[in-house]
């Protein structure tokens, strides 16, 4: 049967309140032109405790939020807020953070992804590597990496705290705790992204590889992605999975994106 087309739900421009923020505006243009229902909110309300929409959504109707990344607290905030109104997000908090935090998809998909330790911010992640004969890591919270001021790769185990720091500094938290995840080496080039939806992977212009498949078989969400590399022997492996409500469209033209998540294409 044909499942209904969820209303988007994207930030406006802080300036703009009727227009859509700019990092969003073309996937938002595409989306109207498509013919698909969207809802404008301020962000920055809604971080001050304010949620307003530029045409509300309807009772009965299901949410699908595209912006910014949000924390556990404030995905329950927006998910009981459109719940208020009789609506309902496609996406529900406990689906949200199986696919935003790392160690909760991690246990479904082990054979397909780097090893990875799971710590407190204040354990002595050092110690506990090296006693594991690890010689280096990845670093990163729940959700992200240092992307900045040299990174999150270590080589040297006892920089960790000053990297866990750095990652505080420029974040402003650590996001649930900090994963150590053992290093691989990938081809940059060979990076992908993929959507699942509703249960089905999609691809912008390339065959579906089976750890994406397996991937939309086992993870319980209604929406998110898989980010791909081939590894130097030869292996695929999965990097990275996210929601697909906080996840840029990387490689993907808008048109394509949109009319990946046009309900009436979707067939079960």
């Amino acid at each position: 049967m044909n499942l209904p087309t969820p209303r988007l739900l994207y930030p406006s421009d802080c300036f703009q309140p009727k227009q859509p923020d700019e990092v969003y505006a073309e996937e938002y243009e595409a989306a109207v032109a498509a013919g698909l229902p969207v809802s404008l909110f301020s962000f920055e309300d809604f971080q001050a405790g304010d949620l307003k929409f530029r045409l509300k959504p309807q009772p009965g109707e299901a949410i699908l939020y595209r912006g910014w990344m949000l924390s556990e607290m404030d995905y329950r905030r927006l998910h009981t807020s459109v719940g208020e109104l009789g609506a309902q997000m496609l996406t529900s908090p406990e689906s949200y953070l199986l696919c935003h935090h790392l160690p909760r998809w991690l246990s479904l998909l082990p054979e397909f992804t780097a090893e990875t330790k799971v710590f407190a911010e204040t354990d002595d992640i050092a110690g506990a590597l090296k006693a594991e004969g690890w010689q280096g890591c990845f670093l990163k919270d729940y959700v992200k990496s240092l992307a900045t001021d040299g990174g999150s790769l270590v080589t040297d185990l006892f920089r960790i705290p000053e990297i866990v720091a750095k990652m505080k500094k420029y974040r402003g938290q650590i996001e649930g705790g900090v994963c150590a995840r053992r290093i691989e080496s990938y081809d940059p080039n060979s990076e992908m992204r993929f959507f699942v939806f509703r249960g089905v992977p999609f691809g912008d212009d390339t065959d579906i590889p089976e750890p994406v498949r397996i991937a939309a078989e086992r993870i319980s969400s209604p929406f998110f992605t898989v980010d791909t590399a081939m590894r130097s022997d030869g292996v695929l492996r999965i990097i990275e999975l996210g929601d697909g409500q906080v996840s840029d469209r990387k490689h993907w033209d808008s048109e394509t994106f949109v009319r990946m998540l046009r309900g009436s294409l979707i067939q079960i």
